[in-house]
């Protein structure tokens, strides 16, 4: 298989996005395509844009709230399938957010954000669009209107993470001329990510020789397809919604579990792939307190886990040889154990699960092993080697009373 290309490989090493959906449709708080399945009329729903102040956005704050997450890029949707731009169109649309209360182009004041706080900025692009009606009448047109706007957000915000894609599946046998759209890309933004979200139903499908990561939306597979491209490494990305909506949903109760959060970011990384994790910021562009927490507590695990997220791999020599759902992660120097399913320890008044002996094994350690120790808390862990045979035992104790990280992970430093 052909080595990535460094943007490709510089992707795969932030590992951990966060996916961000605003639009006019955050006012009405029922998800992002409430114009659709809603039945809304047009007229009256596109009215919404009288009402876009965006008095609360503040980009600062939300990308200092992704650094803390653990996020290395942000995407943000600069047009979503209602049409809304919210940047600057410079005359392509009066549908934009110039055209509005706010009167600020709010993709500049993101993309500044990202740059103070070390972030990569990607554009979200809409391809399916319900506001324009060229889109059902005239598609050529359509399609130049689309690479038009595009072509803004590539020449005027300087260079960015890259761009990502969505609704090509709307029309599944259409010609939309990606090699004018990508190559649009490819002329201002050499470096950026080219993404095209597959949807739900061709998740992992490749549409394009510039495609530079597949999709897997609110989908962790068990394997990622690294392909080939027409000679090219591939990248793979999940996204993951913390409740049922992509958008601000006030009434979607249905939130996912911390658990359920950390162990799907950690198995998109043990698959090999990087994961988008969504919030909807409300109608006037805050980040709701719920979601805050969730970003605050993820946080917590990503920074504990730091080392073994961003710049390391899948092994596929070093396996779990026992536990199903434990794993390793290897980088250039050390390998890492992601343990999971670890009680607490108790006392005979509490007991939580954790005490005793907790053995796991694994294969594929030839290399002498000089110590192994938990990144929570530095402690050292008592481990067997066979260094002939490649295997690896090691004790992995539960957690001490009053913690429980979801997944522990153990460093194993190797003989240099």
């Amino acid at each position: 298989m052909s080595q990535p290309l460094k943007r490709i490989q510089q992707y795969e090493d932030m590992g951990i996005g966060l996916f961000i959906h605003w639009g006019l449709y955050s006012q009405l708080s029922v998800g992002e395509w409430t114009e659709y399945i809603h039945e809304r009329n047009q007229q009256k729903y596109e009215q919404l844009i009288d009402r876009f102040t965006a008095s609360d956005f503040n980009a600062d704050d939300i990308v200092a709230q992704a650094k803390r997450m653990g996020a290395k890029y942000i995407v943000l949707t600069t047009k979503h399938h209602e049409g809304f731009f919210l940047y600057d169109t410079h005359g392509l649309s009066d549908f934009d957010v110039m055209h509005s209360p706010a009167k600020r182009d709010l993709i500049a004041e993101f993309v500044s954000a990202c740059r103070k706080n070390g972030i990569k900025p990607f554009f979200y692009m809409a391809t399916y669009d319900w506001h324009s009606p060229l889109y059902e009448h005239d598609f050529d047109a359509y399609l130049e209107y689309l690479r038009k706007s595009v072509e803004i957000l590539a020449k005027n915000y300087g260079p960015v993470g890259g761009f990502w894609f969505d609704g090509n599946w709307n029309k599944k046998t259409a010609n939309w001329k990606l090699d004018e759209l990508y190559g649009t890309i490819r002329r201002y933004q050499p470096d950026a990510m080219i993404i095209n979200n597959t949807g739900l139903k061709n998740r992992g499908k490749i549409s394009n020789q510039e495609i530079d990561a597949v999709t897997y939306e609110r989908h962790t597979p068990d394997l990622i397809y690294h392909g080939e491209n027409d000679g090219k490494y591939v990248a793979g990305e999940t996204s993951l919604t913390l409740n049922q909506h992509w958008g601000y949903a006030t009434q979607d109760l249905d939130y996912k579990s911390p658990r359920e959060v950390i162990e799907n970011v950690a198995h998109a990384r043990h698959v090999g792939a990087n994961i988008l994790v969504n919030i909807g910021l409300d109608g006037t562009g805050n980040i709701i307190p719920i979601q805050r927490s969730y970003m605050e507590l993820l946080g917590k695990w990503t920074a504990m886990a730091h080392d073994a997220l961003y710049k390391t791999r899948p092994d596929s020599e070093r396996l779990s040889n026992g536990h199903p759902r434990d794993f390793v992660l290897t980088d250039s120097n050390n390998s890492y154990l992601f343990i999971q399913d670890l009680g607490v320890v108790g006392n005979e008044n509490v007991v939580l699960g954790g005490e005793g002996s907790n053995l796991r094994s694994f294969v594929g350690f030839y290399d002498k092993i000089t110590k192994i120790s938990w990144l929570d808390n530095q402690q050292p862990i008592h481990f067997m080697q066979d260094s002939q045979r490649g295997t690896l035992t090691i004790d992995a104790n539960g957690y001490s009373y009053g913690r429980d990280w979801v997944i522990r992970i153990a460093k194993v430093d190797l003989k240099k």
